[in-house]
């Protein structure tokens, strides 16, 4: 018994030797001891990469997920340093184009432009770095935004007047698991470990290397897929909802009803700079906005390179200069790229339509931003006078109805109108863009500032009465019915 166990031992030890052997080359060409034990702990994981590309080709995992030395988020993972937070730096090595593209694009700045604008401004005001994991941890960006009263967050206003917005037992929430989902969070590491900001996939994340941006969010981990990109449900995955409809305005447009139709049947693995029209027969969101579509363009990972409006801002102008001065409100309309990246657009259309068709439709198309911002002019006129009126008070900028009409004239409505008119899409155009914002937004607007100047005006008859001594009982009376009697001459005058 004891010479066949001896053999036994042998034998294990000789195989053991053997394997160990490669080991180190086995994790330097990544793959099999990665995938030995997550394709237990995490099988959806492993087969989303063996169905990528990055299999085929022999991208492992270790290729992406070995972590850089001045990367906060790295650490020993059995052995060898690796990170979850796979930043464009990692995909940076590979794909070059695309990061340096992708980093001079609204998207990369999508967190400091959008929520965490307020924090960004601070610091810099400061004189810290806003990329800093050091500021991140001395200043928290998620601690500092919660309970600032700013349209930013639109129902700060109303969470002031209840009482909540100071609340340290009231958590905004929808802060995180909403703006930031999309926008992106802050992630901030320390010593290996993810201390706050995540788990996030937003478009324009803060990483701990001090990049910003997540390629994962349209080409999802770890089938990182060029079809899935390519697909309108990638971009509505964030451009939905009352603010930013553009998954819903396609829907409508003659675009979208085709993609529904027929779209099961499109090529969508065309490799990039071959993809054309004899592979879909309508356009996608990428199509018009990325793609080299044709070869009449080049692609892009700049999503906004080829528009010519700023169609989200309060007023619209051709494109702003530089996404980087944003945050600080210093950038300026470059009225030359936005002529540059409309003649870019054009090629796209031209692909399918012809000139007549595509330079018509965009002369209506600018008229319709030019109404816009007519009536944006107009709003911000009575939104003024109210203030220096004294009819609404500057102390809450978004609790009073008409700085609330006034936000939705522009952040809702005014948006709509112009990104229906942008993409074709009618309904939106019409009745939830104009109309939802002059007859029901502004009239509502107007007809209030005209009650509150009203009930001053009574309110001073009063007083004036009160002064010449009428009797007491009599002008209590009136001061209780004024509510009543302006409510009546609102419901005549809308009715």
């Amino acid at each position: 018994m004891r010479g066949v166990a001896s053999v036994w031992v042998i034998l294990v030890s000789t195989l053991l030797l053997v394997l160990t052997a490669g080991a180190g080359e086995e994790f330097r060409e990544p793959g099999a001891p990665c995938l030995s034990c997550h394709d237990t702990v995490t099988p959806g994981i492993v087969k989303q990469w063996e169905e990528s590309k990055h299999s085929k080709v022999g991208v492992k995992c270790y290729v992406c997920h070995q972590a850089k030395e001045d990367d906060p988020s790295g650490f020993d993972h059995f052995g060898y340093r690796v990170t979850a937070v796979v930043s464009p730096r990692y995909c940076e090595s590979c794909h070059p184009k695309q990061v340096e593209e992708f980093s001079r694009s609204k998207h990369a700045w999508a967190a400091f432009i959008g929520p965490l604008k307020p924090w960004y401004r601070e610091m810099v005001k400061q004189g810290r770095d806003p990329l800093s994991q050091e500021t991140a941890m001395e200043s928290n960006p998620r601690e500092f935004i919660r309970g600032q009263l700013t349209p930013l967050y639109p129902d700060s206003g109303a969470l002031e007047r209840i009482g909540l917005l100071d609340d340290e037992s009231y958590y905004q929430e929808n802060q995180v698991l909403g703006c930031l989902q999309c926008h992106g969070s802050y992630v901030i590491a320390r010593d290996g470990k993810l201390v706050d900001g995540w788990p996030n996939n937003g478009i324009g994340r803060i990483n701990p290397d001090g990049s910003m941006g997540s390629c994962t969010a349209c080409h999802t981990r770890h089938r990182f897929s060029i079809a899935e990109a390519r697909k309108p449900e990638t971009c509505g995955q964030c451009h939905l909802g009352p603010d930013h409809p553009q998954i819903e305005i396609y829907e409508e447009s003659k675009h979208g009803t085709i993609y529904a139709s027929s779209g099961e049947e499109w090529n969508w693995d065309v490799p990039p700079g071959q993809w054309g029209p004899e592979d879909i027969a309508a356009p996608t969101c990428a199509t018009c906005h990325m793609s080299g579509f044709g070869g009449v363009v080049e692609s892009t990972h700049d999503v906004g390179a080829r528009l010519y409006w700023e169609l989200q801002a309060k007023k619209s102008t051709p494109q702003w200069d530089d996404p980087s001065k944003v945050p600080l409100g210093e950038q300026k309309p470059d009225e030359e790229q936005a002529k540059r990246g409309r003649a870019e657009m054009k090629k796209v259309c031209r692909t399918c339509h012809s000139s007549t068709w595509v330079d018509g439709y965009f002369e209506s198309f600018d008229r319709v931003v030019m109404d816009y911002n007519r009536v944006y002019e107009y709003s911000e006129k009575l939104l003024n006078q109210a203030y220096d009126e004294g009819l609404i008070s500057r102390d809450n900028p978004i609790d009073e109805l008409p700085e609330v009409m006034y936000y939705y004239i522009w952040h809702h409505d005014g948006r709509r109108w112009r990104m229906g008119a942008s993409m074709m899409g009618p309904d939106w155009t019409h009745w939830n863009g104009a109309v939802d914002a002059l007859m029901d937004k502004l009239n509502m607007m107007e007809e209030w500032l005209q009650m509150k100047r009203e009930n001053r005006e009574l309110e001073e008859r009063v007083s004036r009465m009160e002064s010449r001594k009428v009797c007491a009982p009599s002008l209590s009376v009136l001061l209780a019915l004024l509510p009543a009697l302006a409510y009546g001459v609102l419901r005549r005058r809308r009715g």
